[in-house]
């Protein structure tokens, strides 16, 4: 067996275990490892002698019940005929390794190309399979009482000193979502129905990756999600317009693909832009609340909380054309 030459530093700085990764996932002996940018997890892509793979280490405070759970749906999707990363094992026959506190697993890579921000195809390509993902796991137990989200935004309102228009503005988008909350349907979501979740070979959507944000919710959440990521508008980096605005054009394209396959709710179809913007004022009053506990923020948060008032400018100028634009993605009457 070969293991990789030299020293890989994670990004905190400290020496990665790789003798002992090599040792439990020998993949035929590797030729490199390489750090993958991005993420809350770190991902490592090793060449191998039996071809590529991906080590993924957990953040911290991953916990292992959880880790077994997606485990354990990646391989029930895979058994279904869906597209997730096969799980391999290590030499010990586990899916999982503990190495100085953390959880690691590999998984085969899947060959293909990353979503193109410019083809409608691939926007077309995650609503189909993202309905695609719903129906493989309805069946599955999802019983949760309410989005995660609004458990942390109401946590977030209730704060001391909260800015009273925010205060309102979040109050309101809670209210809305609670009267929603009983029709909605609750699947196992992925969590992290983005663009960089995708693998295409062409228009064909080949691998779904990332389900580390996996668990039982709503399943709207899922194309919330779908139609910020791919309908956000870049412009210009550090520009003020740049990710503020949605491509209403493709937020259609996306829910019509989606409900091709599997038709949302009328439910659904109200929560969607609620949940749209409940996240905005989740993360925007989460690093508020920070500077209120008297932590010294950086530029950079700053920087994030005008985003996230931008994009509520943006909603607010726009619900109507919003709502006009989910209702046509499903054909329902104007």
């Amino acid at each position: 067996m070969t293991t990789p030459a030299g020293v890989l530093l994670d990004r905190s700085g400290n020496e990665l275990p790789l003798a002992e990764l090599a040792a439990l996932w020998p993949l035929g002996g590797w030729t490199s490892i390489s750090l993958v940018p991005g993420g809350k997890n770190e991902h490592f892509r090793v060449a191998a002698a039996d071809g590529i793979y991906y080590l993924r280490r957990s953040h911290r405070l991953k916990p292992l019940d959880e880790l077994l759970g997606q485990l354990g749906l990646m391989r029930l999707l895979r058994g279904r005929g869906f597209p997730a990363p096969e799980v391999v094992p290590s030499r010990t026959g586990s899916g999982h390794a503990e190495l100085s506190g953390r959880w690691w697993i590999a998984t085969r890579g899947i060959e293909g190309q990353p979503f193109d921000g410019g083809s409608r195809a691939h926007v077309q390509g995650l609503g189909r399979t993202l309905a695609r993902y719903h129906a493989v796991v309805a069946d599955q137990p999802a019983a949760v009482a309410e989005p995660a989200v609004l458990t942390e935004l109401r946590s977030r309102v209730a704060a001391q000193d909260t800015d009273p228009a925010l205060r309102a503005r979040a109050e309101s988008v809670l209210e809305g979502l609670a009267g929603l909350l009983p029709e909605l349907p609750r699947v196992v979501v992925h969590g992290g129905a983005r663009r960089g979740s995708l693998v295409f070979d062409g228009d064909d959507v080949v691998g779904v990756l990332d389900f580390d944000s996996a668990h039982a919710d709503v399943r709207v959440l899922d194309l919330a999600v779908a139609v910020h990521d791919v309908g956000k508008v870049y412009t210009s980096p550090g520009g003020r317009d740049n990710k503020v605005a949605l491509d209403l054009g493709r937020v259609t394209d996306l829910l019509a693909a989606y409900s091709r396959e599997l038709e949302p709710t009328a439910a659904e179809l109200e929560a969607l832009p609620l949940l749209l913007e409940a996240k905005r004022l989740k993360r925007g009053l989460g690093r508020r609340s920070r500077a209120l506990d008297g932590e010294s923020l950086s530029a950079s948060d700053y920087g994030k909380i005008l985003l996230e008032d931008q994009r509520l400018a943006w909603l607010d100028g726009h619900r109507d054309a919003l709502a006009a634009a989910c209702r046509k993605g499903v054909s329902w009457p104007e």
